[in-house]
């Protein structure tokens, strides 16, 4: 599944906390904006610990699930490539 999750947060330890959080599932392509192309269960988990990380009256974050055909409509204009990760073998 390929998803866009942005994030507003007031807090620099929470936002910190959120960013760390992510760059582990998925490529920061603005300051609070990540591409990430995980399973459905590792998505579900993402979310649970984002509300975990964040506080519901302070902080906003979205996440924008994304279709084969959506991702294919995806335009960029400056640099920059849509974030796809390679698939990988644990042995």
């Amino acid at each position: 599944m390929f998803v866009l999750i942005s994030y507003d947060i007031v807090d620099n330890k929470r936002r910190n906390h959120v960013f760390k959080y992510l760059k582990d599932y998925g490529t920061g392509v603005q300051k609070s904006v990540f591409e990430c192309n995980v399973e459905d269960d590792t998505y579900s988990r993402i979310k649970r610990e984002l509300v975990r990380l964040t506080e519901k009256k302070e902080d906003k974050v979205r996440f924008y699930p994304l279709c084969q055909g959506c991702m294919k409509k995806i335009e960029i204009s400056g640099w920059g490539e849509v974030s796809e990760d390679e698939d990988f073998y644990l042995v």
